[in-house]
């Protein structure tokens, strides 16, 4: 079975544990292509080997001296980055001077694996395709597809699953062609991880169903195990846990039945996390207990102390609040210890909860400063070692390009390098410039529309006092106080004080409503209502109303602009009821349409051509003031609403004479 490599534990930290087989161990690949089957050298002897000696000056220098520099950068590239990349880069030196082209390919490829076990992708690159391009000069296959799949991860890391996913099909294509059962496998599983981390997981599935097929041609059952992890945390990642739960199980069965403990730890954990969350948590302590047992056995410090931090968890929910909090504790020393922030992290979120759930707010204070200035200095750490790669990157470039480019080739790329750099520049200039630019832009939008803002405030309380001076008119007030007059001069001192009390209040509601920008429709109906009751007494009760609302309205909650709808009243009757023998008649309705108060006002007077030319007649040239303020007004509130707005229709019968007017009026309303 092929090694899964640490990392795959730094690709996919916390819970995710694929297998993702990232062939870092090129010092397998050597003892192949060399026929060795000889045991792996122990670290502490190769390394009293290199220890004080300059294994370039040395005269006798064969390929097993290359294997001992590779197994070592294999070694350290889980560990340290300078020292694994002194052992490959020394081993390339020496295949150079050996003149073994395929000890040359696999040494480069440890400079490769050396800078991408370390994150610098970028700096990984070159390397690898220059062990590749080797390996297809001399036609090794199984060497290409050695570095194909090295390749294909670093392109995932990068964020290019399109090249990766390229790399994994050639490499499958191969392995199709040769019948190599061990490489289909790996084919299929690893695009299947792509495929997941590309978050596309019904292909993903697909190709994990693919890898079991082929583990059923093999006979190979104890393989399973981890193609059903990686199916069960595919139905984990799609919120199915039922399905999760399923997969995890038979991989734990396959991995209990032959002694995989580390994959077993895995499993146990996962289902613990589902069992949590579904909130059973004796359920969940019970794996996790057993997580605890077998990461012990191992052992592995690691997951010693975040088994121990997650039992604590489970027993917090199950109210045992002191065992909990010693389990944490122990986790938390442990962690310590070992020097692991994320499962410190982890700790502290669980004695928050351990504190809440018994309402200790002191302790919860406590561990939630513990825990934000941890996450604070997690925070910082990343932030420090980015910059630090970023750094080693770019001082180490330039020197290491002699190492990773053949022949005359190192000054065009040098070259090509310049040139990206100075696109690289020239799109960071020309991005400021355009920000720039936008920046001017912006802020003349800003304060040209500042400035139409203050005009139309300017004009809204402009036609404001235009709407007060027409509404308060002399020769409404004078007509008004005519009607009182006529009441107490025909000695009904009754009628004129009921006149002059609704008079009264009629001018204290347009006083009110005209001062603020909008009020409820029941004071507007209310200012209508006494309107329509005074003009109906000074005509003499020559025309009657009626006021409807649809189902839909409660005057209380629906705000508008106050006086919209009072001087088409006023023309009504004015103009509609002035020379009409017959009693007239004004339906006024609202109902509510399209984020509009649609008010209609209908009445049976003489039409607007028959009142036109009876103005003529008796030689009146009157502009109705309010019927144009409101017009302005109306252009106002368009900026809100763009439907805002009123339109007169003429009523005709069937023989086309005049029966009266109709106006749609539009009015934009807020609602409580």
């Amino acid at each position: 079975m092929a090694d899964i490599s640490r990392l795959t534990v730094r690709f996919f930290s916390g819970k995710r544990i694929l297998l993702l087989i990232f062939i870092s161990a090129s010092f397998i690949f050597f003892n192949r292509v060399s026929g060795q089957t000889s045991k792996n050298p122990s670290i502490d002897s190769l390394k009293k080997f290199f220890t004080g000696k300059d294994v370039l000056s040395l005269k006798n220098v064969d390929k097993s001296l290359i294997k001992k520099a590779v197994f070592l950068a294999d070694y350290y590239s889980r560990i340290r980055f300078d020292s694994a990349k002194y052992f490959a880069v020394t081993g390339y030196k020496l295949a150079k001077r050996l003149k073994n082209k395929t000890a040359e390919a696999i040494t480069l490829n440890s400079i490769g694996m050396a800078y991408a076990s370390a994150g610098y992708y970028d700096s990984a690159s070159p390397y690898l395709n220059s062990a590749l391009d080797i390996f297809k000069k001399i036609k090794d296959t199984t060497g290409i597809a050695f570095v194909q799949n090295n390749l294909a991860v670093v392109s995932m890391r990068r964020g290019d699953y399109v090249k990766a996913l390229e790399f994994y099909h050639q490499n499958l294509d191969y392995a199709t062609k040769q019948k190599n059962y061990e490489n289909m496998l790996l084919g299929y599983n690893n695009i299947g991880i792509l495929y997941f981390d590309w978050k596309k997981y019904d292909e993903a599935l697909k190709n994990y169903m693919k890898a079991l097929e082929v583990l059923e041609q093999t006979g190979e059952e104890e393989r399973k195990g981890p193609v059903y992890n990686n199916i069960g945390e595919l139905y984990e990642a799609k919120g199915d846990t039922a399905k999760a739960k399923e997969f995890f199980i038979k991989s734990l069965n396959i991995n209990k039945e032959y002694g995989k403990k580390r994959s077993i730890l895995l499993s146990m954990s996962s289902l613990g996390d589902i069992s949590y969350n579904e909130k059973k948590y004796n359920e969940a302590l019970k794996y996790y207990k057993q997580a605890l047992d077998i990461s012990k056995k191992i052992p592995d410090d690691v997951n010693i102390s975040l088994m121990k931090i997650k039992t604590g968890k489970a027993l917090t929910k199950l109210g045992k609040y002191k065992e909990a909090e010693k389990f944490i504790n122990e986790g938390i020393n442990l962690a310590k210890k070992i020097k692991v922030k994320n499962n410190l992290l982890e700790a502290y979120r669980a004695l928050m909860e351990n504190a809440k759930e018994q309402g200790n707010s002191d302790s919860l204070y406590t561990y939630t400063q513990k825990y934000i200035n941890l996450k604070d200095s997690v925070f910082s750490d990343k932030s420090m070692e980015t910059i630090n790669e970023l750094e080693t990157k770019y001082k180490t470039a330039q020197k290491e390009k002699e190492i990773a480019l053949l022949t005359a080739k190192t000054r065009t790329k040098e070259l090509e390098l310049q040139k990206q750099r100075n696109q690289k520049y020239f799109l960071i200039i020309t991005i400021l410039l355009v920000l720039f630019v936008g920046y001017l832009l912006f802020n003349r939008y800003r304060i040209r529309q500042i400035t139409i803002k203050s005009e139309l405030e300017k004009a809204k309380i402009s036609i404001e006092q235009r709407l007060l001076r027409s509404q308060m008119n002399p020769h409404f007030i004078f007509n008004s106080l005519n009607s009182i007059n006529s009441f107490i001069g025909s000695n009904n001192p009754i009628e004129a004080q009921a006149y002059l009390s609704k008079f009264a209040k009629l001018m204290r509601l347009i006083l009110e409503n005209t001062r603020k920008q909008t009020i409820p429709l029941e004071d507007e109906l209310q200012a209508l209502e006494l309107n329509l009751e005074l003009e109906k007494l000074r005509f003499q009760n020559r025309f009657d109303y009626k006021i409807e609302l649809s189902d839909d309205i409660n005057p209380e909650d629906i705000y508008i602009s106050p006086m919209l709808i009072q001087p088409f009243i006023e023309n009504s009757i004015k103009h509609g009821f002035a020379t009409k023998r017959e009693k007239g008649f004004i339906n006024i309705s609202f109902k509510k349409e399209k984020n509009l108060l649609i008010c209609t006002i209908e009445d049976n007077g003489i039409g607007r051509a028959a009142a036109e030319s009876m103005k003529k007649t008796v030689n009146k040239k009157h502009v109705s003031l309010g019927t144009q303020v409101t017009r302005e007004r109306f252009d106002t509130l368009k900026s809100t609403n763009s439907d805002a707005g009123f339109e007169i229709i003429d009523l005709a019968d069937e023989n086309g004479n005049a029966v009266g007017t109709k106006v749609i009026i539009k009015i934009p309303y807020e609602e409580e």
